[in-house]
């Protein structure tokens, strides 16, 4: 296979970067990332990544790892710090203006809001898109929604229980991380929609019962659907994130007032869509049991 350009791809040491960088591997492109370790760096060379070593909040790390790259996929690391959110965007956004790249596609690592809401994970996020979009940088902008990963957060789903905190009749399309990284790819290899802000939703938007439903036939267990209170899901999330628990409970409460989450896609995007067909949540689930994620027998979630 003939190789392609060169793709910067940040995030790539982790699940949603990983995942770009090895279908754009496999694809035959050539991959560049930034992590902060020399080990890291090490193990991701062994996978035909070129890994340099460096740091987002320091410009100058930025500019080895742009050497001969066309294209950048930008993901931001999980940090609720709305001063820090602007320094990575902008020594990323800068970094890639000055190596004159073709493309950058920018993935939100959640939804964006038109309007301000008052709530700094939703309109730092919203802040870093306008800086995006006035790089003058041709660029795509990618909005997940939920990721079925949420899943295994501990506690969420137990021998009887599936609990999350959106109504039980909202339908939202959760969508796979794998599948949202074909997104990414798709975006990269298709330059002709810069300018387009792409939703990433999963093929079917299922209730909290219809998620309990599929929960149920995949685990051969009866699940029932809870809708979570939101101050409890930040309790839970508080031993893994510490004091910032309370801003992804606020986002997604923020989520399900306001918007709402459907695998309804604009026209305009229904070639992306039938480009990336997206796995069904019941398949989703089996092959998390193939991986020991879940089990059939009630008691032995490894996420419980």
């Amino acid at each position: 296979m003939a190789t392609k350009e060169k793709v910067l791809v940040y995030g790539a040491g982790g699940v949603q970067g990983g995942a770009v960088a090895r279908k754009l591997l496999e694809e035959g492109y050539t991959v560049h990332t930034v992590v902060r370790s020399s080990d890291k760096a090490a193990q991701l060379q062994e996978q035909g990544i070129t890994a340099f070593v460096g740091d987002l909040t320091d410009a100058s790390d930025l500019m080895s790892a742009h050497e001969g790259v066309s294209k950048v996929f930008l993901l931001l690391p999980v940090d609720y710090d709305p001063e820090r959110n602007r320094q990575f965007i902008r020594n990323t956004v800068d970094a890639a203006k000055y190596a004159n790249v073709k493309l950058l596609v920018f993935n939100t690592s959640g939804f964006v809001p038109d309007d301000v809401t008052g709530v700094n994970a939703f309109d730092i996020k919203s802040e870093l898109v306008a800086y995006v979009k006035q790089s003058g940088i041709p660029s795509i902008i990618l909005q997940p929604i939920f990721y079925m990963e949420n899943f295994l957060i501990p506690g969420v789903v137990d021998d009887q229980m599936l609990a999350y905190p959106v109504p039980a009749d909202r339908a939202i399309a959760w969508i796979s991380m794998e599948d949202a990284a074909a997104y990414g790819v798709y975006a990269l290899s298709h330059p002709e929609l810069a300018g387009q802000t792409l939703p990433i939703v999963g093929p079917e938007a299922l209730t909290g019962n219809q998620l309990a439903e599929q929960f149920s036939a995949a685990l051969n267990r009866e699940i029932h659907f809870y809708s979570l209170p939101t101050e409890v899901f930040q309790e839970a999330l508080t031993p893994v994130l510490g004091k910032a628990a309370s801003r992804p409970g606020r986002l997604v409460q923020m989520g399900w007032i306001k918007y709402e989450f459907t695998a309804q896609a604009r026209p305009s995007h229904r070639r992306v869509r039938s480009a990336i067909p997206g796995t069904p949540l019941i398949e989703w689930v089996k092959q998390a049991v193939q991986h020991g994620l879940f089990s059939p027998v009630a008691g032995e979630n490894k996420n419980s």
